[in-house]
């Protein structure tokens, strides 16, 4: 009689060590998903980059990004005031937990994480020290309404956008003539997409 009766101890164990492994299955396709939502593509053609006639010196944007490196891979959501000199740059994670904040007052920038506060004059080198990631956002204010830097020559012409300062800048996609939706940027090994909500 005692070997027909159910072992409970035994299920227990089979079963928790099954529970973990479908865990971490969903857990890798999960993350796999939203790292395929988050690197944007778009099955539009491609169109002939005209610049915009049209640029604001004060916006308010917001949208995704992906940051590929030979590395890794960064993803997430952000949101990006601009009112003349000041910025104020929010990145959070694709479950909206606020990872940075990037604040640019005149020509003084701002890096607050989860627990310190950097201070520097080049945000895309603090950016990079402290989050292992950049985003070169002394040009991407003009970039990213689809121009190019004033006064500061393009190394070359694209099909879909121009070359500046040895940045490849590709405008995959429009809303209208004036504002960019998808926007790729790459320069040696450093890729990074940017769609922007409207």
């Amino acid at each position: 009689m005692a070997s027909s009766l159910f072992n409970f101890d035994k299920w227990y164990k089979i079963t928790m060590k099954n529970m973990k492994k479908y865990l971490i299955l969903l857990i890798f396709l999960c993350l796999s998903s939203c790292a395929s939502w988050y690197n944007i593509n778009t099955t539009k053609p491609t169109t002939t980059y005209v610049e915009p006639k049209v640029i604001e010196s004060s916006f308010d944007i917001s949208g995704r990004f992906f940051i590929k490196k030979l590395d890794n891979n960064q993803y997430g959501n952000f949101s990006w005031v601009k009112s003349n000199s000041n910025e104020e740059l929010d990145f959070t994670t694709p479950l909206g937990q606020i990872v940075a904040k990037v604040i640019i007052d005149n020509e003084n920038a701002t890096l607050y994480t989860q627990d310190k506060t950097y201070y520097g004059r080049d945000i895309d080198v603090i950016m990079n020290n402290n989050l292992g990631f950049s985003l070169p956002l002394n040009y991407l204010h003009y970039w990213i309404q689809g121009v190019v830097l004033p006064n500061i020559s393009i190394d070359k012409k694209e099909l879909n956008g121009f070359c500046q300062l040895g940045w490849k800048v590709q405008y995959l996609e429009w809303y209208d003539a004036n504002h960019p939706k998808i926007i790729k940027i790459s320069r040696q090994g450093l890729q990074i997409k940017l769609l922007i909500n409207r």
